[in-house]
């Protein structure tokens, strides 16, 4: 499209460069930020003496870059692809780049969608969205006519990970059930597998399926891996991607099926009125047709207790501290998962807002769950917070206090300075456990995971 070279300004750079006369402020501020990075990669500097703050700029600086340079690249594709055709941009790019043909043929077909959604394209050229947002929101719009202004506003603002959700819940907002059915057959039709020996002899196998088969081999995948992780020696432990390597051999080789625990949790209304259930989703939001919800109710066991996901008032008191299977799941119901980065609910815990020890209640409105990198080091090393958004929803962010010269938040100090560590540690009680990438309960235990796939349908909402 010809698009020229969008500008946008940093902060603190202090370099001066030459800019076209007339040139505004994000002008300036885009050309010095080229300059920067242009200095450091002609003349690397030794990292280890170079302030903090410094490599956190230039970090920004190259985030920006490399958006804006991924819009140019998609213009300059565009144009090979005007003047000689798509496969001639593609081989192009196989030959300038090395890419391989899927790569290559990947990046002509966003160029070219590029080309028809031009605000995306301007903010990708700023350096306001990064190129995988940027994708997202060309394939949600491929699918359904989305509000791409506000996703865009959404894309500058949130990481990836939490952007896809508030993306998937945009999309599912404005999809009629007709509009449903035809997208969940089109992502049925591009299911696929393939498994394939690679030059050393290892195997790689990779497989695509429509949202709620997915949805239930994850949820096989991760009960299988944390059977595996309790049957570890926790002094030789794998990776976790070795881990799920060793789980999916097991499911396929083993004959003794699906592991205890292995669940998948469908949400759902009920009309009062017409007396059925209504808005079968799971519970990362992803909408289920009329079908698949009717396919699940035949193997699910139903939760004997119905609830309202918008309901905070149910407490267990203080003589309980150990979140029950209810309330967990009354906690998957209102996050979907880890509310920092939006990681699968069976890999979270659940965390106090106020801790228990400090009077705070098991209660749906005093807990939220989290993964164990976000608990572990964002909220009690780095000393974030947990908060709500204008949206309702609960989000992890540095405190309101945090000083404003950018520094880490300190981690608060222990109730009890003194005495030995032994003494430190009872005066303190109990602590949640610091264990790798698995479920746990609120009491640092191994959570209990329900042994078969239920319906969980919350009470009708009230006006």
């Amino acid at each position: 499209m010809g698009r020229e070279p969008r500008q946008t300004e940093p902060t603190g750079t202090g370099l001066a460069t030459q800019t076209p006369a007339g040139a505004g402020p994000a002008t300036l501020g885009r050309a010095a930020e080229w300059a920067a990075l242009g200095e450091w990669l002609e003349s690397p500097p030794l990292l280890h003496k170079v302030d903090l703050e410094s490599l956190r700029e230039r970090l920004r600086f190259v985030g920006r870059a490399r958006a804006s340079l991924a819009a140019f690249e998609a213009d300059l594709v565009a144009e090979v692809a005007r003047r000689e055709g798509e496969a001639a941009a593609e081989e192009t790019l196989r030959g300038a780049q090395k890419r391989s043909r899927r790569g290559a043929r990947k990046a002509v077909r966003t160029a070219a969608r590029l080309e028809w959604a031009p605000d995306v394209a301007e903010k990708l050229a700023e350096g306001a969205i990064t190129p995988e947002a940027a994708d997202l929101i060309l394939d949600a719009a491929a699918e359904t006519s989305v509000d791409q202004r506000k996703m865009l506003a959404a894309a500058e603002s949130e990481p990836e990970d939490l952007f896809r959700r508030t993306l998937k819940d945009h999309v599912n907002e404005l999809v009629s059930e007709q509009e449903l059915e035809r997208r969940r057959e089109a992502q049925r039709q591009r299911r696929r597998a393939s498994i394939s020996e690679q030059g050393d002899g290892m195997f790689h196998l990779f497989a695509q399926f429509d949202p709620l088969t997915g949805a239930r081999v994850q949820a096989a995948l991760v009960a299988k891996a944390d059977e595996l992780f309790r049957a570890e020696d926790a002094k030789d432990r794998p990776t976790p991607p070795q881990r799920l390597a060793d789980a999916l051999a097991e499911l396929v080789c083993d004959s003794t099926g699906t592991p205890a625990g292995a669940e998948l949790i469908v949400l759902a209304d009920y009309d009062v009125v017409r007396e059925q259930i209504t808005d079968a989703r799971l519970a990362d939001g992803t909408r289920l047709t009329e079908a698949e919800t009717l396919a699940i109710s035949c193997d699910a066991g139903i939760l004997s207790g119905i609830f309202n996901k918008h309901t905070n008032d149910v407490a267990l008191g203080r003589s309980q501290r150990k979140v029950p299977k209810w309330l967990r799941k009354q906690l998957i119901a209102r996050d979907g998962g880890c509310v920092g980065c939006a990681a699968h609910h069976n890999i979270c815990q659940v965390h106090h807002l106020k801790h228990w020890q400090h009077g705070g209640q098991t209660t749906l409105e005093n807990t939220c769950l989290v993964c164990w990198r976000c608990h572990h080091v964002r909220i009690h090393r780095n000393g974030e917070e947990v908060t709500q958004r204008p949206d309702g929803r609960l989000t992890i962010a540095p405190p309101t206090d945090t000083p404003s010269g950018g520094g880490r938040a300190k981690r608060p100090p222990p109730h009890n300075q003194g005495g030995t560590r032994v003494q430190r540690a009872r005066a303190a009680g109990p602590r949640e456990s610091a264990l790798p990438s698995r479920p746990h309960g609120a009491d640092g235990m191994p959570a209990e995971l329900p042994h078969q796939p239920h319906l969980a349908i919350p009470a009708p909402r009230r006006c």
